[in-house]
């Protein structure tokens, strides 16, 4: 055994945003697992060029020579990427972690390269597609964890007294980046954070019920800022940035907690956002996406199959404290039980130290 910890994670890491499952995950499992990271600057133009060149590369030059100094020091790897299994030299001693995977010839081929110990993704549906796709490793489900208790109640009541007003039913929403479809090309991640179909849902939403406030959690576009703006829309709240730390304080003021993304991604994929939502007992209210499947299983929100049904399910909501208070504390229930962090650190021990 190394005299470090015995697992290494090698990764590009930035100052402003990183993936949430390996930046949760890997403070808590430090006693096992190093964190070694190439930092980005924290200036934005710098940045990106940063990244830039990483993608370019990573691949045939950074990986091959990291990957393979790294094994000299540790005895596992932990790894996010298909692309670091090859270059790591000793087998039966990587653990693969896909939270977002892509189902490609090439993730299938390098999880059954005889250096992968274990695979590990997030959703049952998950280990099934990779199953049939061919992939022979063990594959482990761990669920997208979150942290059930990390509020601070000062923190709380503070946003509570500064914006909540008495009588209000708070709908929340929160993402890296919040955009509508009039943000064209400038929008980063495509369409995937467009608040075109939320709008038009509390519009309707709104004229059966007066009470509903929307609030914002992310880095509003110019498009949404303009759209805010031009409709004198007083009854939404933009918070702009706020770290991810800080993300639950605001969510436990939250009424309703809204999934309404109209992109839909491969149909593994666990949400962060959902997860919160249940963490802080609110109940959800959804698209049929792959993503909302744990609405369902866990029997914590509504899951609509078209706008008037969302517009529907927000009323009723609204209009309705024992429902909210029913769902949210079923979907709390569920996220204590499943997906704290307490539960998944032991269960990912193991599948290191195994």
């Amino acid at each position: 055994m190394s005299r470090n910890s015995p697992a290494v994670f090698f990764s590009l890491w930035s100052p402003v945003h990183n993936n949430i499952r390996y930046e949760e995950l890997l403070a808590r499992l430090s006693f096992v697992v190093t964190l070694r990271k190439v930092s980005l600057s924290r200036n934005r133009i710098i940045r990106a060029a940063q990244y830039q060149l990483w993608n370019l590369l990573s691949r045939r030059v950074i990986y091959p020579a990291a990957i393979r100094y790294l094994a000299r020091k540790y005895d596992l790897l932990l790894t996010g990427t298909p692309d670091q299994i090859s270059s790591w030299p000793k087998d039966g001693s990587v653990i693969a972690d896909f939270d977002d995977p892509d189902f490609t010839a090439e993730e299938v081929s390098a999880l059954n390269l005889p250096q992968v110990k274990a695979v590990v993704v997030t959703t049952e549906k998950a280990k099934t597609i990779f199953q049939q796709l061919g992939v022979a490793s063990p594959i482990h489900v761990v669920p997208q964890g979150v942290s059930v208790e990390q509020t601070d109640p000062k923190k709380v009541d503070a946003i509570k007294q500064r914006y909540r007003n008495t009588g209000d039913v708070i709908v929340g929403y929160h993402a890296p980046s919040l955009t509508m479809a009039a943000d064209s090309s400038n929008r980063r991640r495509g369409d995937q954070d467009d608040l075109d179909f939320l709008f038009a849902v509390l519009d309707d939403a709104r004229q059966m019920e007066k009470r509903i406030r929307l609030w914002l959690i992310g880095e509003p576009s110019k498009a949404l800022k303009q759209y805010v703006m031009r409709g004198r829309n007083s009854w939404v709240e933009l918070f702009g940035y706020v770290p991810f730390s800080e993300v639950l304080n605001y969510l436990r003021n939250v009424d309703i907690g809204v999934y309404p993304r109209t992109w839909d991604p491969p149909p593994a994929r666990a949400s962060i956002k959902i997860a919160q939502f249940m963490a802080c007992g609110i109940p959800v209210v959804s698209r049929n996406l792959n993503e909302s499947l744990i609405v369902t299983e866990a029997r914590c929100g509504i899951v609509c199959n078209s706008a008037k049904e969302f517009s529907q399910a927000l009323v009723d909501l609204a209009q309705s404290p024992e429902k909210r208070a029913k769902l949210g504390n079923t979907g709390r229930a569920y996220a204590q039980s499943h997906l704290d962090w307490s539960v998944i650190v032991p269960i990912y021990k193991d599948i290191l130290m195994s």
